[in-house]
């Protein structure tokens, strides 16, 4: 229920508060005084989309607040729209993201304006209002749940079966890269130990006409040094018992040391500069393998295992793909027949609820002065299946007695289509802690057919709060609580108030709207009946 709404900056209102009470609220007022827009600033209030033009010129920005009860809970819905459009929304202070506002929202009104009465001109709202009608909201849901897994199935058996049209040259690529990689097993640090063995290779002849030289010089030559230094040292034995003589023999003795130390490291280069012919060739071959593995498969040895590794799990899964789609096609075939039957029951209970259906709006109706007017839900096969099920729904109706049933949406009138629209929430019933709220509920009726109405409203109004915007004097004579909104000039500004009106005052009020500016003592007796009627 909404026991307070409070509205800031928004369109023509500067500021107003309003407190509502249980029962049927009625919000009356001149053409123009803003009635309209407390009822637009309270769907804003539930609505996350708002362009910024809601903003009042003169304010920086929109604040609506409005105060729920909801059994045991208790909401305070505060947002706030800038100029821009960007808002942020609250509840009880905390801020909320749009599907909890939508989510609460939802629970606690339902608007019917004049758009949701267009709903009943949109054949594709059909089968979800026969559903909601007759209780099978669950049943639909269920069937869209398998319907939408079925599609899933079928899209991935799609996805498999194109897969599979190619697999056998993609798996042969697969199984040719696997083997090449596992082939070469190039490992880690190879390519530079390859690169350098050849460029040692390629340098061998020089390096060796080098080494023979530097080896000649050193030890094998008639002068080399190594003869030159073992002279010298006997010639300074000869002098051993002179200390220094004998420290420059040792000296030279260790040079020659050291030329032995040299020798040994040149055969050892010289061994390595040993080679097959054929060597050269073998590691060129292996340089320029490890080139195009690279440029195939990746630029360094772990992307290429790691190449490797991918195309073994890919071989896996097209390998797997026959018995994959064989599961995927049963699957299907299952799902099919599930969706089917579901189908096929929610049809039945449809037709078997329509029937009551039509006899309750029917009845309904000729409360509200449609009386001979015949409702028809037609429910035909149409040709497939889908998340609704298999049901072409159709509203028909004839109007006055004898002319054939055509359909709603295209012969209805608005308020005819006001009235529909009112029998069958009246026959659904509603949510004791849910707000009703009516917007040109009364569009194209008078008279009569209005007291119906307003009887009907009054009715709801017995088992959850109604707040209803109305210009005929019939339906506003039976609110509970009646509010006038009202424009007047303040400050060199227009403003929008509203206020609940005492008794002599909507005596007042029902006078206006039924004789406009000219109330004379036959309206104001008029309307004293129809509130003590009440």
């Amino acid at each position: 229920m909404l026991t307070f709404l409070g509205v800031k900056g928004f369109a023509i209102i500067d500021e107003l508060r309003v407190e509502f009470g249980e029962g049927f609220n009625v919000i009356t007022g001149e053409t123009g005084a803003g009635k309209s827009i407390i009822i637009n600033a309270l769907s804003a209030l539930m609505n996350m989309k708002m362009a910024g033009d809601v903003v009042r010129t003169s304010a920086a920005h929109a604040e609506i607040t409005g105060h729920f009860f909801r059994g045991e809970e208790e909401y305070l819905i505060r947002r706030v729209i800038g100029k821009t459009g960007r808002s942020k929304a609250f509840i009880n202070d905390d801020p909320v993201l749009s599907g909890r506002l939508e989510e609460v929202g939802n629970k606690s009104i339902s608007i019917y304006g004049q758009n949701e009465f267009q709903h009943l001109l949109n054949k594709e709202n059909y089968t979800a209002i026969v559903d909601r009608l007759i209780s099978l909201e669950r049943d639909q849901l269920l069937l869209k749940e398998r319907f939408e897994a079925l599609k899933k199935t079928g899209s991935e058996l799609d996805k498999k079966m194109k897969e599979a049209e190619g697999k056998t040259k993609e798996m042969e690529l697969l199984e040719f890269q696997i083997e090449e990689i596992a082939r070469h097993n190039i490992l880690e640090g190879e390519e530079e130990s390859v690169r350098e063995r050849l460029k040692t290779l390629k340098s061998a002849e020089k390096i060796s006409a080098c080494l023979a030289e530097i080896s000649n010089g050193l030890y094998e030559g008639e002068a080399s040094v190594q003869g030159v230094v073992k002279g010298h040292m006997g010639m300074l034995r000869h002098f051993s018992a002179f200390e220094a003589m004998d420290e420059l023999r040792k000296r030279m003795e260790s040079i020659s040391f050291d030329i032995e130390d040299v020798l040994q490291e040149i055969r050892k280069v010289e061994k390595g500069l040993l080679f097959d012919p054929e060597e050269l060739q073998v590691l060129e071959d292996r340089l320029s393998d490890i080139y195009r593995l690279k440029e195939k498969y990746g630029k360094t040895c772990d992307a290429i295992h790691k190449y490797s590794e991918s195309a073994k799990e890919r071989l896996e899964y097209l390998s797997s793909l026959s018995s994959d789609i064989d599961g995927l096609a049963a699957k299907k075939a299952l799902l099919i027949k599930e969706v089917e039957g579901m189908a096929e029951r929610l049809s039945e209970k449809r037709k078997k609820g329509s029937a009551r259906l039509e006899r309750s709006i029917v009845e309904e109706l000729g409360f509200l002065s449609m009386k001979g007017l015949q409702f028809n839900i037609r429910i035909m096969d149409k040709g497939f299946t889908d998340s609704d099920g298999k049901d072409d729904i159709e509203f028909l109706i004839s109007t006055n007695p004898g002319e054939p049933l055509k359909p709603l949406r295209k012969i209805a009138s608005g308020g005819e289509l006001s009235r529909i629209m009112l029998a069958i929430k009246k026959v659904i019933g509603g949510e004791e802690d849910k707000t009703l709220i009516f917007d040109e509920v009364d569009s194209g009726i008078g008279g009569r057919v209005a007291d119906m109405v307003g009887k009907r409203l009054k009715d709801l109004a017995g088992t959850q709060q109604v707040i209803c915007i109305t210009h005929l004097p019939q339906i506003a004579a039976y609110a509970d609580h009646h509010f006038l909104v009202e424009k007047y000039y303040e400050q060199g500004a227009t403003r929008t108030g509203i206020r609940e009106l005492s008794k002599e005052e909507r005596v007042q009020e029902l006078a206006r709207m039924m004789g406009g500016a000219g109330i004379t003592k036959k309206t104001i007796e008029r309307a004293e009946e129809m509130i003590g009627n009440d």
